[in-house]
């Protein structure tokens, strides 16, 4: 073999412990060996497998094989703090057990066949231990995103998924994934391909996987490379589809602002949204007759709600009155958002739905990340609403 083309190993680990939901495991390592069998370069893979696989045989699994490319199938559990939306046919458990840390995690066996919770620092320290060696990570379990996050800091390319997904999209994904690779194509491709495969079987999960790549030179070790899946022309929203979101916030509360506007960019990437702030208005603009502009038109209202917010009479006596005007005619839709500790009792806005969940004030979540995540799929369920009734 060519050292231009050297032989990579695939290990595939699958756990499907004892009074969890059986997964179609078997069928998906089965799908991926039959792939890459007729692949045109079906020489360059070799792939192990390990089933029923228990928390201490992770590591043994990689010293026995030294893989390349090791691949995750099997259950993955949110934090307590992440909704679960499907009834069935997921890879998740349902509800999130009692076990369950703050990040989530991904579930492997114990001696006794029963469910170990392995969290995502645990699985980061111990994949750090092989950076030298694993190339790509995939972790086709519900709600891995957190885990692939900690994992690609050290590893270049890491696939989590950013909710649950069902086993018909996890096959599709994973089929597709390698069928790429099998082709000699980079791992860039392949994560597309197997995105676009869950969209072609007419499964609407294709954004639930998500590539990391660890940090550029120079930047923060916390900040990653995400890609998401390409969104075509026929299938991105047009302009006439999107909602305006109008942020009405407190200045001493832009940094947490940023971060939510953050959460919320895939949003706008896929076209269903175009978001708004007051730093938007450019040189020479009169900046109030600019803010009651947007605000008129757009159609969710997001106020980001603080003491600060409550003690500013622009946005109480302004922006907030307007915005309960616009709600109450149905024109749009408010949603607070309780970014930190505050006694809103009583506030005009009290009646209405507030993010993240349980309106716990986003400050006293222990992983803001999780905080803005439960905000960003609360505000998409809203957007999703609003787009259904839009003429």
């Amino acid at each position: 073999m060519s050292d231009l083309h050297p032989v990579k190993k695939i290990l595939i680990l699958s756990a499907n412990p004892k009074e969890t939901t059986p997964l179609r495991l078997g069928e998906e390592i089965r799908e991926i060996k039959e792939g890459l069998k007729r692949a045109k370069r079906r020489e360059q893979f070799i792939i192990e497998t390990a089933e029923a696989v228990r928390y201490k045989d992770i590591r043994r699994a990689i010293l026995d094989y030294e893989p390349q490319i090791l691949h995750f199938s099997g259950h993955g559990i949110g934090s307590p703090g992440q909704e679960m939306e499907h009834d069935s046919g997921e890879r998740k458990l349902s509800p999130v057990p009692e076990y369950a840390t703050e990040s989530g995690g991904l579930v492997f066996e114990d001696e006794t066949g029963h469910e170990k919770l392995v969290d995502a620092e645990a699985l980061a320290g111990l994949f750090e231990l092989f950076a030298d060696q694993l190339e790509c990570v995939v972790l086709n379990a519900c709600y891995s995103e957190v885990q692939a996050r900690a994992i690609a800091q050290h590893i270049p390319y890491v696939i989590g998924m950013n909710r649950d997904i069902g086993d018909g999209a996890a096959i599709e994904f994973a089929v597709g994934f390698y069928d790429a690779l099998g082709a000699g194509r980079p791992v860039e491709f392949a994560y597309q391909l197997g995105c676009n495969a869950i969209q072609i079987a007419g499964i609407a999960e294709h954004l639930t996987p998500v590539l990391l790549q660890p940090p550029e030179a120079g930047a923060p070790p916390s900040s990653l490379t995400t890609l998401q899946p390409a969104t075509s022309a026929m299938t991105s929203n047009s302009a006439s589809q999107r909602i305006d979101v109008f942020f009405s916030y407190a200045h001493e509360d832009e940094e947490l602002r940023n971060e939510l506007t953050k959460h919320l960019k895939l949003l706008e990437r896929q076209g269903v949204i175009s978001a708004w702030y007051d730093r938007d208005i450019t040189a020479g603009e009169e900046w109030k007759p600019k803010i009651l502009e947007k605000l008129n038109q757009s159609q969710l209202i997001l106020l980001l709600i603080s003491a600060d917010f409550l003690a500013s009479d622009f946005c109480w006596g302004v922006e907030l009155q307007r915005a309960m005007e616009r709600h109450e005619a149905k024109e749009a839709r408010v949603i607070p958002i309780i970014l930190r500790e505050v006694d809103w009792k009583g506030a005009p806005f009290g009646k209405l739905q507030a993010l993240p969940k349980n309106a716990e004030p986003v400050t006293n979540w222990s992983n803001r990340d999780q905080a803005f995540a439960n905000i960003a799929r609360g505000i998409r369920r809203a957007v999703e609403d609003l787009t259904e009734k839009k003429p």
